[in-house]
């Protein structure tokens, strides 16, 4: 088990999501030779962090803010859901941190501010703690699309040192994030479980605005919102090909795997981001 390290990290004044200014540790691999680790771009109305995985996470993870402190990681589809959907918009500006996934943020972002870039998503949040368990990760709570995944990864970090029990896990129905006596009964087991890391795997805008909504009854624990990213990990999904990521056809590869279910929002819905894109950059030149 490994702690949090001992690079210092300055995140709180550039992000008023974050609060008053914190230093806290980062690890010294993650944020060495990286200037930038503690800096964030603005697109779209919300401030994106643009580090490293590692420091980020590190940094979330030193905070105390008396609520969860959920991390969402932005793609194309959640963009234009935030042009949409009021109750989305206001878990995002409640989450601790927020980070690029999709690959036109990230160039965008590049545009927008002129200096690296880094790439967060669920997949790197997920790598952080898999296999080597950091202290804020004693305490894991799956919620789950399927619980072969769960059960996956709770092996897994049992290998890497977590005690039997230390990682619990839930299937919830589908639409449980409407049905308030479920949800009620799952937070707090979430928060008798003594959860400090949750990882929500069912999907967004439900998994966000699902945290945002039983904060309360949660506790505080550090949150990743990660999607698919969770099945990935635990080996029932593959990735697409390092060179497909890189040059932005992730997409492609994850529409074949799921094409009746992807069609409308690789094809239909993804077309409102250009004209969104268009007019956040019209805004920020005019500002």
């Amino acid at each position: 088990m490994r702690d949090i390290g001992e690079v210092s990290l300055y995140l709180g004044s550039m992000d008023p999501v974050l609060g008053e200014a914190h230093t806290v540790s980062a690890p010294a691999s993650a944020a060495s030779g990286s200037p930038q680790t503690g800096a964030t771009v603005e697109l779209f109305g919300h401030r994106f962090h643009t580090g490293p995985a590692a420091a980020l996470v590190a940094a979330v993870a030193a905070r105390r803010d008396g609520r969860p402190r959920m991390i969402v990681t932005a793609n194309v589809d959640h963009i234009v859901q935030l042009s949409e959907n009021a109750p989305f918009r206001e878990a995002y500006a409640g989450a601790a941190a927020r980070t690029l996934d999709g690959m036109p943020l990230v160039w965008l972002a590049r545009k927008a501010c002129g200096q690296p870039v880094h790439r967060i998503t669920g997949h790197d949040l997920l790598g952080c703690i898999l296999a080597d368990p950091p202290a804020f990760a004693q305490r894991v709570f799956f919620v789950s699309a399927r619980q072969d995944a769960a059960d996956a990864l709770a092996i897994r970090l049992q290998a890497a040192g977590l005690p039997p029990g230390a990682v619990a896990s839930a299937v919830p129905p589908f639409g449980f994030e409407h049905d308030a006596a479920y949800s009620r009964a799952l937070a707090e087991r979430i928060h008798a479980h003594g959860t400090t890391l949750l990882v929500m795997g069912v999907g967004a805008p439900k998994s966000e605005i699902w945290v945002d909504r039983h904060g309360q009854t949660l506790g505080e624990p550090v949150v990743f919102c990660v999607g698919d990213a969770l099945n990935v990990a635990a080996g029932f999904l593959p990735r697409a090909p390092r060179l497909m990521q890189r040059l932005g056809l992730e997409w492609i590869y994850r529409f074949l795997q799921a094409p009746r279910r992807l069609f409308r929002r690789y094809f239909i819905k993804s077309w409102r981001f250009v004209g969104l894109a268009v007019r956040d950059q019209f805004r920020r030149r005019a500002g």
